[in-house]
């Protein structure tokens, strides 16, 4: 944030940028705090870094599941979800998931937005803008820095 030239974004788009680089940095808390990324002990390389893909790999099939249920109960519900309450339960609650995926994707949905609707809601203030609503303003900025680019070639 420090190192982005004045001309590039406006003063009062500031702080909303700010707040999404704040939220990738609890998204680094969180993977820390729940998926122990950061929590290995002295063995073989080969070792360390199969147990890293690991978790690398949980924690792209939880955000990606996290995501879309977000997107779901949102849509459906009104509710915005908190990750870190939602990843802990899905956490908690892995081989009931485990046991719907057997049967069929219907039964898992059915699952997980039933414990995230009921367990995992976002405090929301008031007018506070959500990071979905963040992120799309940043994407506007930097869709409309690269038209400026192409332009002055």
């Amino acid at each position: 944030m420090t190192n982005i030239p004045w001309e590039w974004v406006p003063m009062e788009r500031v702080h909303e940028l700010y707040t999404l680089r704040w939220q990738i940095e609890i998204v680094f808390k969180m993977w820390k705090s729940l998926f122990k990324i950061d929590h290995y002990r002295n063995v073989k390389q080969e070792r360390l870094e199969c147990q890293l893909y690991g978790k690398l790999i949980a924690i792209f099939l939880f955000s990606s599941t996290l995501f879309k249920m977000r997107q779901l109960l949102l849509q459906k519900k009104k509710r915005e979800l908190s990750e870190y309450k939602a990843i802990g339960m899905i956490q908690d609650y892995l081989y009931l998931l485990y046991q719907a995926i057997q049967k069929n994707t219907q039964e898992i949905t059915k699952i997980l937005i039933h414990l995230l609707q009921k367990n995992g809601r976002k405090s929301h203030r008031y007018e506070k803008k959500t990071v979905f609503d963040i992120w799309v303003l940043s994407m506007n900025i930097v869709d409309l820095e690269n038209k400026r680019k192409l332009h002055n070639l």
